[in-house]
């Protein structure tokens, strides 16, 4: 299924254009877990897919999310810190990348992408503001990425947060990344980064996967998997985003 439409002229601001960015040289005193709360107007491209997952709203009527949280979600969420008050906006339609599940791929969790279609469009508002995509050069070692969500403050937990929260985490080297203990990371693809500590303590965990990783007020990547959350030499795997720009725009027929 493709659309087959005429987008008009983007008429809205993205998120980097009205909100002041982050400093490029953080603090780490945020502490998701190890995070903090925040009010959703720091991260008002912050969605739910459904009650379990994250999203990205990359347009009005389009948000990013990961594959593996399957195509069966009716709605997303948005619009509220308190995902209590969010409000729900239907689905009409799903798109997982074609290469998603692939036996083929370098790693099963490879081509973590799926775009979702609203029916009706979420207002842009200091509340809910599509985020645009970065480029490929940003995602470099060293470099901070806020992740944001209503997941697991703690390892199997078993219940979402009511506030929104955030964390900062410095992206690895793939080197150091494919070249850790666990076997789940010695696969990781060039659509795949790796965004952490190595002692743990900060991190996304159940609940956010999906959710956007974002960089100099642009997103960069998609909460894609973890080994358990925020455990010594076992940091987040994110799915990286510019990576198929081409993908999303044939797609969603998106100005990207």
């Amino acid at each position: 299924m493709y659309v087959s439409r005429l987008v008009p002229p983007r008429n809205y601001q993205y998120y980097h254009e009205v909100m002041d960015l982050e400093p490029k040289a953080l603090p780490f005193k945020w502490r998701i877990i190890g995070g903090s709360e925040v009010d959703i107007t720091n991260v008002p491209y912050t969605v739910m897919y459904g009650l379990y997952c994250g999203g990205s709203l990359i347009a009005p009527n389009w948000v990013l999310t990961a594959a593996h949280c399957k195509d069966k979600e009716k709605f997303v969420l948005a619009g509220s810190s308190r995902r209590s008050q969010t409000i729900r906006y239907k689905i009409c339609a799903h798109f997982i990348h074609p290469k998603w599940g692939d036996e083929t791929n370098m790693h099963p969790q490879d081509f973590d992408y799926q775009l979702v279609l609203l029916e009706k469009p979420v207002p842009v508002t200091p509340s809910s503001r599509p985020i645009a995509i970065g480029n490929l050069d940003e995602i470099t070692p060293g470099a901070v990425v806020s992740v944001s969500g209503w997941g697991y403050t703690r390892v199997k937990e078993r219940h979402m947060q009511d506030l929104i929260r955030r964390v900062f985490v410095p992206i690895m080297s793939y080197e150091e990344c494919s070249s850790l203990p666990n076997r789940n990371y010695q696969t990781i693809s060039p659509r795949m980064f790796c965004a952490g500590f190595l002692n743990g303590t900060k991190d996304s965990c159940q609940g956010d996967s999906g959710g956007p990783a974002v960089h100099n007020g642009k997103l960069i990547g998609s909460v894609s998997f973890g080994v358990g959350c925020a455990q010594k030499d076992q940091p987040g795997v994110y799915a990286s985003v510019p990576a198929v720009r081409d993908w999303i725009r044939s797609v969603t027929a998106l100005p990207l």
